[in-house]
């Protein structure tokens, strides 16, 4: 137990004022999980690979919840840090359940967090239809008075798992955990039909990837395109950049892959002439007037 921890701590009980305190580290390791799995995503589409990540969110328990917890569980106040894993909480989705093993490989490998435990709720789905795949992680952050190494949950799923988890997870509070025998029918009847959801987005994988693909690349090539045209208004005249641009409009409007790459080729081509011919102008009156 740190000292943090000691000083915090007095007779089984903690000072209210203190809570916030203990559980900034907690934050800390929330905020930078979040921007480190985001740069991961980020790193994966600049260099045109498919991402298994779709997005992340993440959160710190509310200390209401860690009371309910601990209650529930019978947790002593001095073994919450040790006995509740998901103060820190991280959550991944991903397009596919495929991915979701990519991801849980991707953070096994990291250095940077440690894999305490996993449970697969994925291939042993709990009896309420609930599908997950939990990592419960060290990481340490730095704080100011040094390091601190905490438990974070590492939440994998897909994004139809999301949705029934949320919507079960708002139903367990409405009920206070006892739900009616004719909504966990219905609920269980979601969670059958949210495996065969998935199964069929498995089944049509490649097709969606490569249309996600196609949309990134049109995108980027469309944004490299008018970046070159802004360009253009510096090295020659407003008119010929004007006929540059309605050239433009007319490919984009054909829809047509091709003729866009064609058309961005040609451009490159068009732009590397004209910046040459500037540089020649440059240097003529550089000589011109020495």
């Amino acid at each position: 137990m740190d000292g943090l921890f000691l000083c915090i701590f007095s007779g089984g009980k903690m000072d209210i004022v203190l809570w916030h305190r203990l559980l900034e580290p907690y934050e800390m390791a929330v905020d930078e999980l979040i921007l480190k799995f985001r740069h991961m995503k980020e790193e994966y589409e600049r260099c045109g690979r498919y991402c298994p990540i779709e997005h992340v969110t993440g959160r710190v328990k509310s200390i209401s919840s860690i009371l309910d917890k601990m209650q529930k569980k019978n947790i002593p106040m001095e073994r919450m840090e040790e006995d509740i894993e998901d103060i820190a909480g991280i959550r991944i989705i991903c397009q596919f359940v495929e991915d979701i093993e990519r991801v849980a490989n991707i953070i096994s490998r990291r250095t940077d967090m440690e894999v305490r435990e996993i449970k697969d709720y994925v291939r042993n789905q709990k009896e309420s239809g609930y599908r997950s795949y939990h990592m419960i992680v060290d990481y340490e952050v730095n704080t100011i008075d040094g390091p601190k190494k905490v438990q974070a949950e590492i939440q994998i799923r897909t994004m139809a798992m999301d949705f029934w988890a949320t919507t079960e997870h708002s139903l367990q509070y409405k009920y206070q955990g006892k739900i009616p025998e004719r909504v966990g029918t219905r609920l269980s009847n979601a969670a059958n039909a949210i495996i065969s959801l998935d199964s069929e987005m498995s089944a049509v994988r490649d097709e969606i990837m490569d249309a996600q693909l196609s949309s990134k690349m049109k995108y980027s090539l469309v944004e490299d395109i008018v970046s070159t045209i802004e360009n253009l208004y510096s090295l020659t005249t407003t008119r010929e950049v004007e006929k540059i641009q309605d050239e433009f409009y007319r490919v984009y409007q054909q829809d047509d892959m091709e003729e866009l790459i064609r058309y961005h080729d040609q451009l490159d081509l068009i732009a590397q002439a004209y910046r040459a011919q500037s540089n020649r102008q440059g240097e003529g009156i550089k000589k011109s007037e020495d």
